[in-house]
């Protein structure tokens, strides 16, 4: 799970920082997961499962020509190394969920203050709320 962690420390500050992830940093995570998967013996048809949520992500980004992001679905798949199905979906649920709560936090700040015309065409990193989301699933595994 730390090699994760640096997996989606540097996709997120990347997103964070330039709204796109590079192909070196998906590459260089799909190296590591790889080699994490060899190294756990994990099943191939166990990956692949793991993967459908970025896979559905991608699809998504294309029947909406681009209103979803390609690397959020790209690093969903890169993330099906590392993760399990269903820690795969709980992590882009509570993204979800994070990301929500940010979004309307700005909407709320935008009705009360000024800016109210440039609210409409922001444009959030989805790829950054999945630190604390991720955070979260830790400590409810803890538990």
């Amino acid at each position: 799970m730390n090699l994760f962690f640096v997996f989606l420390g540097t996709a997120a500050w990347q997103d964070l920082r330039t709204r796109s992830i590079s192909l070196e940093v998906l590459a260089g995570g799909a190296a590591v997961g790889i080699i994490t998967c060899i190294w756990k013996e994990r099943l191939p048809g166990e990956i692949v499962l793991a993967m459908i949520p970025g896979i559905t992500l991608l699809l998504i980004g294309m029947l909406t020509r681009g209103l979803l992001g390609e690397g959020d679905g790209w690093f969903f798949i890169v993330s099906g190394f590392f993760l399990g199905w269903q820690e795969c979906v709980m992590l882009l649920i509570s993204g979800q969920i994070f990301c929500g709560i940010f979004g309307l936090a700005i909407m709320v700040g935008a009705q009360i203050g000024t800016g109210r015309e440039n609210i409409r065409k922001l444009r959030l990193p989805f790829l950054p709320f999945l630190l604390p989301a991720s955070l979260w699933m830790v400590l409810m595994r803890m538990i």
